[in-house]
């Protein structure tokens, strides 16, 4: 999954919202680079099955 380096220009709209809008960086680290503490056996599943590799894919549920 890639994402777009800067955001898009309306994604200023999510962060006046009060919503964090991630870097194509952030959403490109490997899930090994994060915290996965809170992440459930059946979810890791889903991830394991779908390849998932990077925040931006859990994030985005690249699992459907």
């Amino acid at each position: 999954m890639d994402f777009l380096a800067p955001p898009p220009p309306w994604a200023h709209a999510f962060a006046d919202a009060g919503f964090t809008v991630l870097s194509s960086e952030r959403l490109a680290t490997p899930l090994s680079g994060v915290d996965t503490s809170v992440l459930t056996q059946g979810e890791w599943r889903e991830i394991r099955f779908y390849g998932i590799t990077t925040v931006g894919g859990v994030l985005f549920n690249a699992l459907d």
